[in-house]
């Protein structure tokens, strides 16, 4: 009896011993192993090996990842404005990814965004230490752990012609879009992505004209003189003005109405050069006047024996 007991115990110690468990890799659904118990009998005989088997469920592989864009500034912006972008990539699954990279892949403005590089410090660490690391400088994060961030950023410059169409589609906004991209474990490239877009609200089109008529001498006029007055014409707002043209109306006076013919105009660019255009011949009108450019125009009145009789 004696004898049996201390087999037993022997044969409680292996069981304890036997004891081992698989590696733990969340590629597997599953941890299983297998525990088995050995002995010998009366007169040292092997006896049968009892086993048994353990599952434990290992929660399933997530790869997933989240993108934020976020502008420096979105609202009312002008032209010649640069606008910085700060784009941030965040292990959302539960496995490390590697090769995440960040890139805009559409854009309604009509100038180009910079190159999306890293900047400063780019890696947020929110787990273990090192988890995350990058080793070359191709703006791909190496392996991002999971609830680990990286952080990339570009600039825009907003264009004369942004404002002019209006966004490029006529809300008033420019929008792009970003995209990121991951390997998954085992997975193919570009297996994890995700997008976003963001939008910056543009400077309202405002479309103002100003003019001004000063005539070379408007004092003792007498019948006969030629009266020439000069006409300028600014472009107050900040989109162009097509089909520009001058109306004079005579209301104290017998002769003949002055006609200022835009056509004739002399362009002083304040602005970006060539940007102001008449290429349309003959029509009385100049094509288009950007903002801050000015036209100057030319026209005569002679004075009439009626004006000098009935205008004293």
């Amino acid at each position: 009896m004696k004898k049996l007991l201390t087999m037993h115990r022997a044969a409680v110690s292996i069981l304890a011993l036997a004891i081992a468990i698989a590696p733990t890799t969340v590629a597997f659904a599953t941890i299983d192993n297998t525990v088995t118990a050995s002995g010998n009998g009366p007169g040292g005989a092997p006896i049968t090996p009892a086993t048994a088997d353990e599952t434990v469920d290992v929660i399933d592989a997530v790869d997933s990842i989240a993108i934020t864009k976020v502008a420096s500034t979105d609202t009312n912006v002008a032209v010649g404005t640069t606008v910085t972008y700060t784009y941030t990539a965040t292990n959302t699954g539960n496995r490390t990814l590697s090769n995440v990279s960040m890139a805009d892949t559409a854009h309604e403005g009509s100038g180009t965004v910079s190159t999306v590089a890293f900047t400063g410090s780019p890696l947020t660490d929110n787990g273990t230490t090192g988890d995350s690391t990058d080793d070359t400088a191709d703006n791909e994060w190496d392996t991002l752990a999971p609830g680990d961030t990286v952080t990339w950023q570009a600039t825009y410059t907003v264009t004369q012609a942004d404002l002019n169409s209006n966004g490029g589609d006529g809300d008033g906004e420019l929008t792009n879009t970003a995209v990121t991209l991951a390997t998954a474990p085992g997975g193919a490239v570009d297996g994890v992505t995700a997008t976003v877009d963001e939008s910056i609200d543009l400077e309202d089109q405002i479309a103002t004209l100003a003019v001004t008529k000063v005539a070379d001498n408007d004092t003792n006029r007498a019948v006969g003189d030629i009266v020439t007055y000069t006409y300028t014409i600014t472009n107050t707002g900040n989109v162009p003005i097509t089909a520009v043209a001058l109306a004079d109306n005579v209301t104290a006076g017998s002769g003949t109405t002055p006609v200022p013919d835009a056509d004739t105009a002399t362009l002083t660019d304040n602005g970006t050069a060539a940007d102001s255009t008449n290429t349309v011949i003959g029509d009385n009108q100049w094509d288009s006047l950007a903002r801050g450019d000015v036209l100057t125009v030319t026209a005569t009145y002679t004075v009439t024996q009626s004006d000098v009789d009935n205008l004293q």
